[in-house]
């Protein structure tokens, strides 16, 4: 037969002659699916990435406030957010642990948010305006929280 004459009936024709493998191949295929559903832990990832800039006003205007370096100011926001309070308020609020509850006290599940939260910071090589040399500056962090 020529391969330009095979039209669409021609591929439901050869389904249909070749019906009984077809279904064991789709029902192989729905069972390995359903396992793989059933048996892999769930697991969430959340993540965002945000830019470090320096301030647009002229500090001839205004004074900056903030006079330590990303790194530091990073720190410092990090250890603000991860308060026992402000967590424990977020596990309450969005009712996360919610399985877990009963078996862990607050302070473990404290903990656990803390082990799964993580923070990155992005450096890049920059050239200091003031000395003219190069040196690696945080540009960005990333703050992930990622869960099983």
């Amino acid at each position: 037969m020529d391969n330009s004459n095979r039209d669409l009936g021609y591929y439901i024709d050869s389904l249909r002659r070749r019906r009984p493998a077809v279904m064991m191949l789709v029902g192989v295929l729905m069972l390995i699916s359903a396992l793989v559903a059933f048996l892999v832990p769930p697991s969430y990832r959340s993540s965002a990435t945000i830019l470090i800039e320096t301030q647009d006003v002229p500090e001839d205007f205004v004074r900056s406030m903030v006079t330590s370096y990303a790194n530091q100011r990073i720190q410092m926001i990090s250890q603000r957010v991860m308060t026992r309070s402000n967590l424990l308020d977020l596990i309450n609020r969005y009712d996360l642990y919610a399985d877990e509850r009963d078996n862990k006290t607050t302070e473990k599940l404290v903990e656990e948010m803390r082990d799964q939260i993580g923070l990155k910071t992005i450096n890049a090589d920059v050239i200091d305006p003031r000395t003219g040399r190069p040196t690696q500056a945080t540009i960005a962090f990333t703050l992930s929280f990622e869960a099983s």
